[in-house]
């Protein structure tokens, strides 16, 4: 039997659930499996609970984000430096487990390889100090926002892959079915789309923020923008068309940490006088949903999903929610959530940063949800599919059909 280890060491956002989901997978698939995570208790816990009969072929151990020094004057570590202490720890942590366990692993996949890749590090450093078979899953290339890196003078393109030339390297995953049929046409190792999914749990009925949203929202639409909320995601925008139609019969739903990154102090400022000021359209809870089913619950409660994310040419889960609770969503247009918005025809896609064409979207929403006479069909159903435990297991088929 096969082992493959799981390393993952950050433990907010999607990867708790990401981490369950792919240890299920690959225990149904017939591997032995061992997850390293900052989370483990809970992880084994849930593993134990739900699935007792491959609770023999799973290990797991603790591990945590890496103490990486900041450098005089810089005040951080470069990424190239960053990207080499994270191989390292990885190394490091890998090698205690084994020692435990007896047998060193057939493969080692990152379900976050973004921290491990940089445009300055070469793979035969990465072999020196990573000495395993390694695959993972990268979801946001630099490039696709900063352009192609070249080396100053000589104007050498650089690229994020270099460490994917490693003979320890059997792979590369990639969350964005656009960019990986790109990519494999320069890569020389094979790059596999997976699936973006999303814990697809009941809404937990007893939520109270759930219930609040509902009670004071009373007849009208809701419209969500769940999760951190940031300029990135459009957190100024949807605040703009809140204040635009106090008086409407929309009503405006922000819950999730507020992140100030990105925002000016005066934009704080005005962004908390507003939530202050306890406007009749708008309910705000800034702060963290604690659970799938909790946010799940949220997500039940609204009637449109608000994504209309800036500057992000990436994939979100956010799709799948939508997906799977079949709730019309708003998305920016082009790059990778737009074109599945399109293809699915998930909602209505507006230019980014837009509170006009928001405003001119919402008023076709809500027509469109008061005579449920839709222009074109949703195909929730098809979007599921796509990114399903299905489709999971077979990117990881293609995975595992590259170890030695």
């Amino acid at each position: 039997m096969k082992t493959i280890l799981l390393f993952d060491n950050i433990s907010h956002g999607h990867h708790p659930t990401y981490l369950r989901l792919f240890s299920k997978t690959l225990l149904e698939m017939g591997y032995r499996v061992t997850t390293l995570c900052p989370d483990s208790d809970e992880l084994s816990a849930w593993v134990t609970q739900h699935y007792p009969n491959y609770a023999a072929n799973f290990q797991v151990a603790q591990i945590k984000q890496p103490n990486v020094p900041s450098l005089p004057i810089l005040g951080y570590a470069p990424r190239p430096l960053n990207a080499l202490l994270q191989w390292k720890y990885a190394a490091s942590s890998i090698q205690n487990i084994v020692t435990n366990l007896g047998h060193s692993p057939d493969l080692v996949f990152f379900p976050w390889l973004d921290i491990y890749l940089s445009e300055y590090l070469t793979y035969h450093l990465v072999d020196i100090i990573f000495p395993y078979a390694w695959s993972g899953l990268f979801f946001h290339p630099p490039y696709l926002i900063a352009g192609q890196k070249r080396l100053p003078i000589l104007g050498t393109p650089l690229s994020p892959y270099s460490v994917t030339r490693s003979p320890h390297c059997r792979s590369i995953a990639f969350l964005d079915e656009f960019e990986a049929a790109t990519l494999q046409q320069t890569l020389d190792k094979p790059v596999i789309p997976f699936p973006d999914l999303t814990d697809e749990s009941s809404p937990d009925l007893s939520y109270p923020i759930a219930h609040q949203i509902r009670e004071k929202a009373g007849d009208r639409k809701v419209i969500g923008l769940l999760g951190a909320l940031s300029r990135r995601k459009g957190l100024l925008t949807l605040l703009e068309v809140a204040k635009d139609l106090e008086h409407d019969d929309w009503f405006f739903v922000f819950v999730g940490e507020l992140d100030e990154r990105g925002l000016s102090p005066e934009e704080i400022f005005e962004i908390r006088r507003f939530i202050q000021s306890d406007p009749v359209n708008c309910f705000f809870h800034l702060d963290w949903i604690p659970d799938e089913p909790k946010f799940n619950a949220v997500v039940e409660a609204c009637n449109v999903l608000f994504a209309s994310y800036e500057n992000f040419p990436y994939s979100s889960n956010i799709l799948a929610k939508a997906a799977v609770f079949e709730k019309p969503i708003i998305v920016s247009d082009g790059f990778c959530m737009g074109r599945r918005a399109e293809t699915f025809q998930l909602g209505i896609k507006i230019p980014a940063g837009s509170s006009t064409h928001c405003l001119e979207a919402l008023t076709m929403l809500r027509d469109q949800l008061n005579s449920q006479a839709f222009y074109v069909k949703p195909d929730f159903e098809g979007y599921r599919k796509r990114h399903s435990i299905d489709q999971l297991r077979d990117a990881f088929y293609t995975v595992c059909s590259h170890i030695d």
